[in-house]
């Protein structure tokens, strides 16, 4: 199924989000959320956004914060954007000056 006919669910910045979710769909993340995101879409974590928690998606773009580890077939990394984890992805485009990645690994997906 193409992601842009995925339904899409929006986390706004005023909101906070404790405990695992799974998405059938994308994801657009301007909140907080403390536990491990899956989605079949994509996940955007924007600026300001922060993710405490492993994320498991198609693609994924990090403007935001993530505190944990990544498994995805696509990864970009925003200029703005902190990532802390260790890293799985297919592609990987980064847009960042500076970032630091404790381990990464690209596999063919």
């Amino acid at each position: 199924q193409d992601t842009t006919e995925m339904s899409q669910t929006i986390v706004l910045n005023d909101s906070e989000i404790e405990g695992d979710i799974i998405l059938p769909g994308n994801l657009c993340l301007f909140g907080k959320i403390s536990g491990n995101v899956t989605a079949k879409g994509k996940v955007e974590v924007k600026s300001g956004a922060v993710v405490t928690g492993n994320i498991s998606c198609r693609e994924l773009e990090i403007e935001g914060l993530v505190g944990g580890n990544v498994e995805t077939c696509f990864l970009i990394i925003g200029e703005n954007a902190v990532l802390e984890g260790d890293v799985q992805a297919g592609k990987l485009l980064v847009r960042a000056v500076k970032y630091d990645i404790k381990r990464l690994r690209l596999v063919r997906k």
